[in-house]
């Protein structure tokens, strides 16, 4: 082998120990950012429990809160795989630092959004298939 060769198998060898280490790195990440959500999801797992349980005694409201909860841990999944991968591909991306943050800003906006549409559905759902009740008469 000469030693041309030898270095470019040296370099093959390092940069794929990089990588590797690099998707340890990332799968560290998305187990801690995933153990963060946990409270959440576990929350939103009992309610979809009551609230299926009680689905033919619930109001017209179940449904909305049904949804609002199953947002809410469809994104206890979705936030830490997707941070995960946008981290990943900007690493090996080559953006500048400002370009990376201006992603990571845009995607957590977008997360926020997501949030906001999980509560305004719970909203919903609190008063969805209440009665209305006449004005009360000043006597």
């Amino acid at each position: 082998m000469t030693p041309v060769v030898a270095y470019f198998c040296l370099v093959r060898r390092t940069r794929a120990n990089q990588l590797s280490m690099n998707n340890t790195d990332q799968l560290k990440l998305l187990l801690s950012t995933f153990t963060i959500q946990l409270p959440t999801l576990l929350v939103c797992f009992v309610a979809g429990v009551v609230i299926l349980g009680k689905w033919k005694e619930g109001s017209t409201g179940s449904l909305w809160a049904l949804l609002g909860f199953g947002l809410a841990a469809f994104l206890c999944f979705a936030v830490p795989v997707a941070q995960a991968a946008v981290q990943d591909w900007i690493s090996h991306s080559g953006h500048t630092a400002i370009e990376s943050a201006s992603v990571m800003a845009g995607i957590s906006f977008v997360w926020s959004v997501l949030r906001a549409v999980s509560y305004a559905l719970l909203l919903i759902a609190v008063f969805a298939g209440r009665p209305t009740l006449p004005p009360a008469s000043n006597l």
